[in-house]
């Protein structure tokens, strides 16, 4: 020790390696947090990340199991009613499947991989906010459990089939979990969004920072714009549920509550889960095949637009004339033009490829085949956007909604199987299975594009998405193609599950190898 640094009293415990205050054992020295206690108390980013991660994709397990039953309900096998006991926990079970994919599933997972990533990509030691950033897992994990609780009591965003007392309570449990999940992620967004722009290391200007962590800091500034709308609705909607019977839109015993959110899952909003998507398939690429672009500043302009064409708020329909939004030159312009950045951006990755490797292992690699996977489900998503908003077509009130929604939300699914597999080394004990890996792309891959496909070509048969299409004249055998594609998610998202939950056990050690 030099006369420079300062003495540590005898009563100061120097902090753990997860960056919390270790506790002195009964004999003064210092021990550190038990396994068990160390979720509760790090405030190491890749902890959190991982936290993040791991729950978020079994929240998708389970989540896409939901939407088995819900395909296996508009098919003719059997009535849905059958299924969930009732239209009201159909209609329940409904809408927590959008909710859940996006605000318990694809936006938490992509979160929790920049948790763990963007410090080291912009030469951070840790996140800023550490602490800030472990609070919105735990706040965003009760805000989770308090949706799936209170949906299952009976409660939900609104009904179809009238309510009791007890539904009308849990419909305002859900309505605050709702929020506090939205919070939470929030509160998350601004700790990756801060280290990205004030912990960059010297030198290094916002042009400089890799394309996930930049895909990164669009994507927070388009959550902090679009979501807190979101918490205004649910404002709106808790006074009118607990205020006068006579308010409308606050009337627990019909739908209106659900179409006061419904935006949220729709275009251009729903595209908010797609940002990172573009960043991950970027550096994906890049390190499949060896190479870096040669106009990085191309790709930090497209991902700001495909930004952009994002944000969402000013799009819900419920207090305007929807035909007046819907027909406006504004929601148009965004439909049509969001083709455009994704086009561009697999230009990009095109050139990666011509300018890397091309060994067959290289192009077969996880992340080669899932970043195309995951670009091309996003592609037929803007597309079949683009063609709902041509009003001719009369897309717009229909199952083709559900087509972009499923689009980018498999696609985000993907992205985090990619992820997983390029950033192992932050995210994962060990590297994610090669073989795993490939499954659950091409499962995932499988079931998004029949589950695109199927709502789509039901778009020109079924009206009214809101009231859940069923199996309607004409639609039977996309139905039941539905039905595969859910089956298929459901599989790609087990696989997921379990490669990396064997990718986070320390591998072992052979008996007489040095430990």
């Amino acid at each position: 020790m030099t006369l420079t640094e300062p003495a540590i009293a005898d009563s100061e415990a120097p902090p753990s390696d997860d960056g919390a205050a270790a506790p002195e054992s009964s004999d003064g020295s210092v021990a550190a947090p038990s396994i068990l206690a160390q979720p509760f108390v790090t405030s190491d980013a890749a902890t959190v990340g991982r936290l993040f991660v791991v729950v978020s994709l079994l929240l998708a397990l389970g989540t896409s199991v939901i939407g088995v039953l819900l395909s296996l309900g508009r098919t003719e096998a059997v009535a849905p009613a059958d299924i969930f006991a009732g239209l009201n926990a159909y209609f329940r079970m409904w809408t927590l499947y959008r909710v859940s994919f996006m605000l318990l599933v694809v936006l938490p997972l992509l979160l929790g991989v920049a948790m763990a990533v963007v410090p080291s990509q912009v030469g951070a030691g840790n996140l800023a906010f550490p602490r800030a950033a472990l609070a919105s897992f735990w706040s965003w994990l009760i805000g989770a459990l308090i949706i799936v609780v209170s949906v299952f009591a009976g409660g939900g965003w609104g009904a179809i089939d009238g309510v009791t007392g007890n539904e009308n309570d849990a419909m305002a449990l859900t309505l605050l979990g709702t929020g506090m999940v939205i919070v939470a992620l929030l509160l998350g967004a601004v700790s990756v969004a801060t280290t990205v722009i004030s912990l960059r290391q010297t030198g290094m200007s916002l042009l400089d920072v890799p394309p996930f962590s930049w895909s990164m800091l669009v994507a927070a500034a388009v959550w902090l714009f679009t979501l807190p709308v979101a918490i205004a609705n649910i404002v709106v909607i808790y006074a009118d549920l607990r205020g006068r019977p006579a308010i409308a839109f606050g009337r627990a015993e019909s739908p209106d509550i659900w179409l006061q959110l419904d935006w949220l899952v729709e275009q251009p909003a729903v595209y908010i889960m797609a940002v990172p998507v573009l960043g991950i398939a970027v550096e994906a690429v890049g390190a499949a095949v060896g190479a870096r672009s040669s106009r990085p500043e191309a790709i930090t302009v497209i991902v700001g637009l495909f930004g952009l064409l994002a944000v969402g708020g000013w799009s819900q329909d419920y207090f305007t004339a929807p035909q007046d939004l819907r027909d406006g030159l504004v929601y148009v312009a965004f439909g049509l033009a969001a083709v455009l950045p994704l086009v561009a951006l697999a230009g990009g990755a095109a050139e990666l490829v011509l300018r890397g490797s091309k060994t067959p292992d290289r192009l077969l690699d996880t992340r080669m085949l899932g970043a195309g996977a995951a670009l091309k489900l996003l592609g037929a998503a803007a597309l079949v956007g683009a063609l709902r908003v041509i009003e001719p077509l009369d897309l717009l009130e229909t199952t083709a909604t559900w087509a972009v929604f499923h689009g980018v939300v498999v696609a985000g699914l993907i992205a985090g199987v990619v992820a997983l597999r390029n950033w192992s080394h932050e995210l994962l004990i060990c590297p994610l299975s090669q073989v795993v890996g490939r499954a659950a792309v091409a499962l995932l891959l499988g079931g998004g594009g029949l589950l695109v496909l199927s709502d789509f070509i039901s778009g020109f048969l079924v009206d009214d998405p809101d009231l859940m299409a069923l199996a309607l004249d004409g639609s039977a055998a996309l139905n039941v193609v539905a039905f595969a594609g859910s089956a298929l998610v459901v599989a790609g998202a087990a696989a997921a599950v379990v490669g990396t939950v064997s990718a986070l056990r320390p591998p072992l050690v052979a008996e007489g190898d040095p430990a």
